[in-house]
């Protein structure tokens, strides 16, 4: 066997392979679902560049010609290269994160990706090779969701509980990466006339419509079900109108399809709607949705954020500047409340923030003007079913753009796009020069291309990799209570200085956190962690400066290990300054400074500097006020006003916050939130509000004899006796050891033990 045909055989692999990395999952790697995917993806990528060009060498019709498609998703490279270098970041808006592994990086990956597909695949047969290769794929990643919908236990769980995710980690993955796949199936079945193929692609069709459906995305079921029905409707009245049989099924389906949808959303309050989860997402589509509210108020600090810089944007990887710099408060509802976005969930903002007017309008082209070409072809041509390639392909390319009117893209729908973008590029201008066709030229890349192989391996994925699968030995030696072996091992992953040191440090501070306040670990090594993690901190700050996620979450470790130190607590208060300037409408932040405040005035009033440490106090009352001043909508908000009150004895200003969350309709009366005020109040020995707090609790949760007790206890030191001793008896009516310790207490409280 020659070169060539060794060449060409181990391009057809590599471009076949891409096809099966959604099924690529690994519990080793930190985000094992989008890690490793990427790393396989960039590898075979950078492999199968060095053997396009060793093939191009020895054959002069691989040379490729440069085409517009290429041409314009260069030039968007270009424009968002520029906007990260002309902001601050640019390494991250080079490297991005391992969450979502993107960057500057992916996008030069898929151009070498993209160069490949449109200069290897010359013929029809080998493209439908390709799309062959994706829907077999597509089956693969079905069969995953579909055992996930089944129950099966030796099927990977579902990382999104009832919202079907397979091998991709994320139901609006699966969903995107699916459309495509759809309407590659279509293409497929129309191409191929053998009778079992047929019947393979209708069967695998359906199977990923029923998947796409049981992720409960709703975006993508919208761009889905807007894609066939027009698809229906061009068969029925177009494609296959002499068919009369075609032509009625065609008619009837989209009519019981609208009936359907009418009766669906008119009976919204049916049990089988509520009980059916793709019925119960789609009717509670709404904009007072707690989701679609989120979007809403994202998309308008996108666009304060557009205005800004409207030309170039912000560039990779930085929208979190503009949503700090425009966050609305009201997205932070609870604790738990998603409130730190990297996206803006649009794919209209998001490349508005990334690249500007430029940078979208690049974009725009390079969906938009190759189907324009594929229609101006398709006109030309005299044939019966002329219109068909592009009314498929026209209509996933709207499901993709519908869908990411939503979401946002990630590598396994990269890959599907970019095949399209492959396949369209027949049909667009192409262009070749002395310098394309030159054997000199591509002899030359071949070789700068081999040298920098294995430097480019080792920096782009190797070094980056050891570190992320190090993060998960560190976790493990945690989970196996081999603390000091994890912290040497986090010192190690910190040191080798990859672009995942974000994220590392923000493990490394948890740990640090735990350890530092567990008496049963010591060492001199468990103080150094500290002061270690407080530098590492300060490069997390230095590195992105304009995060209000990295100050809050140096301000909570310094609180959290201040151990008495004012130095600690002071620096905190300096960081809440510099992140209300990053992000002056999070209320988390005032939070924050509250807390510091507090820690500090309990601090002075410690060693006697009782003026000060009330002067502080205040200060921190004062900020709690202006984070619920900020959104007064949000129960925690006032809980955490209510402790501190309790603990600076100013206990007759926490009536009006219960008043205030009544009047604002916050229920504070679970037990959860009930049990947080009175732990407060037992902490600060108000027992006057213990005993209101669970005379309350015993109401709601009459079987808990856990709030029979704490009520006897509250009687008991106000002195109410009699009150304490007729509760006690309640609590010896559960059983078994409170008998016993109802019996004590009562000769306790006879005996006068319990005083205030």
């Amino acid at each position: 066997m020659n070169i060539e045909k060794i060449l060409k055989y181990a391009i057809w692999a590599g471009l076949v392979g891409i096809f099966f990395i959604p099924l690529i999952v690994s519990s080793g790697f930190y985000f094992p679902y989008i890690v490793p995917k990427t790393l396989v993806f960039k590898i075979v990528t950078e492999v199968l560049f060095l053997f396009f060009l060793g093939l191009a060498v020895i054959k002069k019709e691989y040379r490729p010609k440069l085409n517009l498609v290429l041409v314009l998703f260069f030039l968007y490279i270009a424009t968002v290269f520029i906007s990260s270098l002309i902001n601050d970041g640019f390494y991250f808006s080079f490297w991005s994160n391992n969450e979502r592994n993107e960057g500057i990086l992916l996008l030069l990956h898929l151009f070498l990706y993209l160069f490949v597909l449109t200069s290897f695949l010359r013929r029809t047969k080998d493209w439908l090779v390709i799309f062959e290769a994706s829907f077999v794929s597509s089956i693969l990643v079905s069969l995953f969701a579909l055992g996930q919908y089944l129950k099966l236990e030796w099927v990977l769980a579902s990382a999104a509980g009832e919202r079907l995710t397979s091998t991709l980690g994320n139901p609006g993955y699966v969903a995107g990466y699916l459309i495509f796949n759809i309407f590659f199936g279509l293409i497929l079945f129309f191409f191929r006339k053998n009778l079992y193929l047929r019947w393979y692609y209708i069967l695998g069709i359906f199977l990923q419509i029923f998947i796409v459906l049981n992720t409960l995305t709703r975006g993508a079921i919208l761009a889905l079900s807007f894609s066939l029905f027009v698809f229906i409707f061009y068969l029925a009245f177009f494609h296959l109108r002499s068919n009369k049989l075609v032509r009625n099924t065609g008619i009837a389906v989209l009519l019981l399809g609208i009936i359907f949808t009418g009766v669906v959303f008119s009976n919204k309050q049916a049990d089988w709607v509520k009980n059916t989860g793709v019925f119960r997402r789609m009717v509670s589509i709404s904009f007072s949705d707690t989701t679609a509210e989120n979007r809403l108020m994202t998309w308008n600090s996108s666009f304060q954020g557009f205005k800004e810089k409207p030309i170039l944007g912000y560039g990779y990887e930085n929208f979190y500047k503009v949503f700090d710099k425009y966050f609305n408060a009201k997205i932070y509802r609870k604790a738990g409340s998603v409130v730190w976005f990297d996206r803006a969930h649009n794919i209209i903002f998001d490349r508005l923030i990334t690249g500007g007017i430029i940078g979208l309008s690049l974009y725009l082209s390079l969906l938009l003007a190759p189907l324009v070409y594929l229609w101006t072809h398709f006109r030309r041509k005299k044939t019966k079913n002329r219109y068909l390639i592009p009314v498929v392909l026209t209509l996933v390319v709207l499901g993709y753009f519908l869908q990411n009117l939503f979401i946002f893209e990630s590598l396994v729908t990269y890959i599907p796009l970019f095949l399209i973008l492959g396949y369209l590029s027949r049909f667009c201008p192409a262009w070749s020069g002395n310098f394309s066709q030159s054997k000199k030229a591509y002899l030359t890349m071949l070789i700068i291309s081999a040298l920098v192989f294995l430097p480019v391996l080792f920096s782009f994925s190797i070094r980056p990799v050891l570190a992320n699968r190090g993060l998960i030995d560190a976790m493990i030696k945690i989970r196996l209570e081999k603390y000091e072996e994890a912290n040497n091992r986090f010192i190690d992953i910190l040191g080798r200085g990859t672009f995942g040191n974000q994220e590392y440090r923000q493990h490394y501070a948890e740990f640090v956190t735990g350890i530092a306040g567990n008496q049963n670990i010591g060492g001199a090594w468990v103080s150094e962690s500290v002061i270690r993690v407080e530098r590492e901190f300060e490069k997390q700050i230095k590195e992105k400066p304009l995060s209000a996620r990295n100050y809050l979450m140096f301000m909570r470790f310094l609180n959290k290990t201040h151990s008495n130190n004012p130095e600690r607590l002071i620096k905190s208060l300096v960081l809440s300054q510099r992140a209300i300037e990053v992000s002056p409408t999070r209320p988390q932040i005032y939070h924050e400074a509250a807390y510091s405040q507090f820690y500090l005035g309990r601090y002075y009033a410690s060693i006697g500097e009782i003026e000060r440490s009330e002067r502080i106090f205040d200060q921190s009352v004062a900020n709690m006020q202006k984070g619920i001043d900020i959104n007064p909508q949000v129960v925690e908000s006032y809980l955490n006003m209510i402790m501190i009150l309790f603990i600076v004895d100013r206990n007759d200003q926490i009536q009006s916050y219960l008043d205030k969350m009544d009047e604002f309709d916050l229920d504070y009366h679970s037990e959860d939130k009930l049990i947080k005020i009175a732990n407060s109040a037992i902490h600060a020995k108000e027992y006057n509000w213990t005993l209101k707090i669970y005379q309350e609790l015993t109401q709601i949760a009459p079987e808990n004899p856990d709030y029979w007790v704490d009520l006897a206890l509250s009687y008991a030191y106000l002195g109410r006796n009699q009150e304490a001793i007729e509760t006690a008896k309640k609590v010896a009516q559960f059983g078994g050891v409170y008998v016993g310790q109802s019996e004590a207490f009562i000769q306790d409280v006879l005996a006068g033990k319990f005083k205030k």
